[in-house]
This record gives C-alpha cells, structure tokens and sequence, in this order.
C-alpha cells in the first residue's frame, strides 16, 4: 500500500457504522478481483445489516465508473484505513442523496462521469441511500474539502491494474 493522498482529518476508524460498511462494501466490489473478501462475503455482510440489497446498486454505480469515467477515482482496499478524497466525495454523494439533494449528488459524480454517466448513476445512488436509510443506516452529511482535479488521471478507461488502487 502507498500513503493515502488525502489531507482530511476524518478516516475509516472515526466515521460511523452506516460509513464504514458503505465504503468496505464499495471498495470490495471496485476491487472484485480480489479474492477477499468475495461478492458472497460482500452479500453476507450487507444482509448482516439489512441491506442487501443494496448491493446491486453497488454493483450499478462502480459499472457505471468502470464504463463512463473521465477521471480516475482513487479507491484503497477495504482494510486501509485511510480514506482517498475520491471515498469521501462518493460518500458524501451517498449521503446527500439520503437527504434528497440531488444536486450534491449529480455535482459529485460529475466531478468523475460526464454528464450522461452522472444521470445514469443517479437511480442506482438513490435506490443504495434509500436503503441504507430504510435500515437505519444514516450517513451523516459530513463538509469534504473541494475535490482537487489537478491530483486525478484523466483516462479513457477504467484498467484493472489502474494505479488509483492499492
């Protein structure tokens, strides 16, 4: 693992619950071709907490990444306990999407999807913040400092052994 390029003062021990598991879950499945923790690990986990199905929404927005992506999001592996400004920005977006600010969410996902690829995220983002929220997993909406472009790798597409992820 490298050093985190982040210069928040918030990390994966100090953010809640509903956080962590929203961020181990989206880091295990942008990661999926590891073999821990598995797609089954990811379910059991999220049915753990009453939000399994979450994970299709999951699985449609990191596709929708993986497909659209302009830009580069900086994705750690689900044990680092650092977080990557591209982790906060989505979270953020995650919970703004909780409290029906959509344009949080839609300004967010801009910042690595070209228009159209931040409208196809939107229902999948909704449908993930609906169900964490339905289960009572609330994100708080925490201030995450301007996302910095001058840091990111334009790219055409997403590779796996993409230097965002370590």
């Amino acid at each position: 693992m490298h050093q985190s390029t982040s210069s928040g003062s918030v990390d994966l021990p100090a953010l809640s619950a509903a956080e962590r598991l929203f961020i181990w879950g989206f880091r295990a499945k942008a990661r999926s071709g590891g073999a821990v923790p598995t797609a089954a690990d990811v379910q059991e986990v999220y049915d753990h907490f009453r939000v399994g199905d979450a994970v299709l929404s999951l699985e449609s927005i990191i596709e929708i990444f993986a497909c659209t992506a302009h830009t580069a999001i900086e994705v750690h592996c689900p044990t680092c306990p650092r977080m990557s400004d591209s982790e906060r920005g989505i979270l953020q977006a995650i919970a703004a999407a909780q409290q029906d600010r959509i344009d949080i969410v839609r300004e967010r996902f801009e910042s690595w999807l070209p228009p159209v690829g931040a409208d196809w995220a939107l229902a999948p983002v909704r449908g993930l913040a609906t169900i964490f929220r339905m289960a009572g997993l609330i994100l708080p909406d925490r201030q995450v400092r301007s996302f910095d472009h001058d840091r990111t790798m334009a790219m055409k597409s997403w590779l796996v052994g993409s230097p965002t992820l370590h």
